[in-house]
């Protein structure tokens, strides 16, 4: 369903919240309903008319049989829809959800009537944004109810962690994650700031994978913000044969700050959200009912929380209090990488990275550097219009390049030939237009054996008559 109508559902709901105020015995009496005049604040607007129109509007809605019968009945559609959602009866949910929908819209309700939830709107964008992950590119500041207190229930532990990661040997580890940082920090803010949440989670990858992008966990947690295939694929994410987004650094991003986002929707508390983040939100809610705890203290306490787990909120205390004060703690010089600076070629077509590094003018190791997700020789298959990263500054060269390569995915020049029973090697050469002689070549271990053996897999590049 689209943004859209949410956010009208949203808007006839918080009418409909206006007008229920009235008793509930003078809702559903037909007969005419006397109501009081609704005080207006008196602060200047442009256009006066607009208050009364609306004021007017909200005092007929309550007399207007059709339209309340109507906004009720709605109701009662939502209400069933999300008993049956609750009750995993999803097709039921979806079948009242639609008629909730088609009886909204149906119903005649003044426009006027939006007047009075103008001032809501921001907050209503901002929840539709946060469960949409919105692509806007605007810069919203960050508000005070989304700090991240920078003290633990045992500062101990926070002391601890400070003193490992600023002395040696983990310091030199920590300062090149720091340095590393360079190359995503741009990324990283700019998501932070388009889904309103605390520039201090800029610090969680040095707690998660020192911001080493090849990283993966031993239970098989990949990238720099450590993200589980099976969490990866929930925040819609691609990972298959071809691609695994988890290692693209804007994918992965807005993927984990949309799951921290909704672990502090959920858990109000961003100490429990992040706690959450290593634990698993299912995981920490067990750990939390099974202890009665209602924070990581507690559960620490009752040992009902893992060790990890235990210590994850005061590694990334120590790591966010490091980075605001760097010399204080010794680290000095830091060599930030460059930010990652690159230009896009979308493509529907599978294409060999080789190829694609030849028409950039660049080596094939810097374009998996700037394509860390692509984990086969090419472009992926069956990804529409997928963002090829070349060289900044290449594409003119590129498209010239490119737009002359006739075959994008060339063969490398052989196949494999599995042996049937009654086969012998100059009956397979004979196939493949080439030699006994050339298939000896690219196959030694058959100089060990005088026979060919079913099942047995031969490498044959075949001749040039062979493609013809």
């Amino acid at each position: 369903m689209s943004k859209y109508k949410i956010l009208f559902i949203t808007l006839i709901l918080f009418v409909y919240s206006i007008s229920n105020a009235q008793k509930e015995d003078m809702l559903l009496n037909k007969q005419n309903i006397i109501t009081q005049d609704i005080p207006i604040p008196s602060t200047s607007f442009e256009d006066n008319s607009n208050i009364s129109k609306a004021s007017k509007a909200l005092q007929e809605a309550a007399n207007d049989s059709e339209t309340k019968s109507k906004i009720i009945l709605a109701q009662v559609y939502y209400q069933k829809s999300y008993d049956a959602f609750k009750a995993n009866h999803l097709k039921n949910a979806k079948k009242n959800f639609n008629l909730f929908l088609d009886t909204l819209k149906s119903a005649d309700i003044d426009p006027s009537l939006y007047f009075f939830i103008f001032d809501n709107l921001g907050e209503i964008i901002k929840q539709l944004n946060s469960i949409y992950s919105s692509t806007t590119t605007t810069i919203t500041p960050i508000t005070k109810e989304y700090s991240i207190a920078m003290s633990a229930e045992d500062n101990s532990l926070v002391e601890k962690y400070i003193s490992i990661y600023s002395s040696k040997p983990a310091k030199e580890r920590v300062q090149l994650a720091f340095e590393r940082s360079g190359a995503y920090k741009d990324i990283i803010l700019k998501t932070l700031r388009e889904m309103n949440l605390p520039e201090e989670l800029l610090y969680l990858p040095i707690v998660e994978s020192l911001y080493n992008n090849n990283t993966v966990s031993r239970a098989g947690a990949v990238g720099i913000w450590q993200i589980m295939a099976h969490r990866g694929r929930a925040l819609g994410l691609q990972i298959n044969y071809w691609i695994d987004e988890r290692k693209d650094p804007e994918k992965a991003t807005k993927a984990a700050c949309l799951y921290l986002k909704q672990l502090y929707l959920m858990l109000n508390d961003w100490h429990l959200a992040l706690a959450a983040y290593n634990r698993g939100e299912y995981g920490l809610i067990r750990d939390m009912k099974f202890s009665n705890a209602s924070n990581i203290s507690e559960m620490v306490s009752r040992n009902a929380i893992p060790k990890e787990t235990q210590n994850y909120v005061p590694q990334f205390i120590a790591a966010a209090t490091i980075a605001n004060n760097l010399e204080s703690y010794g680290f000095n010089d830091l060599k930030y990488d460059q930010p990652i600076k690159y230009d896009i070629y979308h493509t529907d077509k599978v294409i060999d990275l080789k190829i694609a590094a030849s028409c950039a003018n660049t080596t094939l190791e810097e374009i998996k550097k700037l394509n860390p997700a692509l984990q086969a020789w090419s472009t992926p298959l069956g990804y529409p219009n997928f963002a090829l990263k070349i060289p900044y500054g290449s594409k003119d060269i590129f498209l010239e390049s490119i737009s002359k390569v006739k075959d994008l995915n060339p063969s490398p020049g052989f196949v494999k030939h599995k042996v049937v029973r009654g086969e012998y090697l100059e009956k397979i050469a004979a196939k493949y237009k080439t030699s006994p002689k050339k298939i000896y070549k690219d196959n030694p271990s058959l100089l060990k054996h005088k026979y060919l053996k079913p099942g047995q897999i031969l490498i044959i590049r075949p001749g040039r008559k062979y493609f013809k």
